[in-house]
């Protein structure tokens, strides 16, 4: 599918979040032993996750891209933020679900709060990615469904006028 997109200014972070149901946003910096580590399976979920619209894997360098790192409270390297429908993903309800119920998160902490992994965490990066990916495919599957239907309506429109 696609390699992941980066991302150098917060105008093509707005665009890609305004046009994709699912964004997983990973802050990295060149520096950072442990972003270098996680890369290969953050791309490998890219191409095997990533669908056109509905969930694109983005990369930001938060050196380059400092005021991006500021905006979304980046304090960390590397840390990974789900964003749903433009929306950060804190407890987001998707599809009669939350967001990350699969997550093992620390003692006290609960997987309705999931807005970013913080550090090189494979298992719960992945859990989240895979979960993403399945909605994305219930998505595209259900616009293709929903694009003859308009042509048919208009069909009808242009034969009753």
């Amino acid at each position: 599918m696609a390699e992941p997109i980066k991302i150098s200014t917060l105008d093509e972070l707005n665009q890609l979040i305004t046009s994709t149901k699912y964004v997983i946003l990973d802050f990295w910096a060149e520096w950072c032993g442990p972003c270098k580590a996680i890369a290969p399976l953050f791309a490998k979920l890219s191409k095997s996750h990533s669908v056109p619209g509905q969930l694109a894997f983005a990369k930001i360098d938060v050196d380059a891209s400092a005021d991006i790192a500021k905006e979304y409270g980046i304090t960390a390297m590397p840390s990974f933020v789900f964003v749903v429908d433009g929306q950060v993903g804190k407890g987001v309800d998707v599809q009669g679900r939350k967001l990350g119920g699969g997550v093992k998160l620390g003692e006290g902490e609960s997987a309705d709060r999931v807005v970013q992994i913080r550090g090189a965490d494979p298992r719960n990066l992945t859990l989240l990615a895979n979960e993403l990916g399945e909605l994305a495919k219930k998505g595209a599957e259900g616009s293709a469904e929903e694009a003859p239907k308009e042509e048919e309506k208009e069909e009808e429109a242009a034969a009753t006028a």
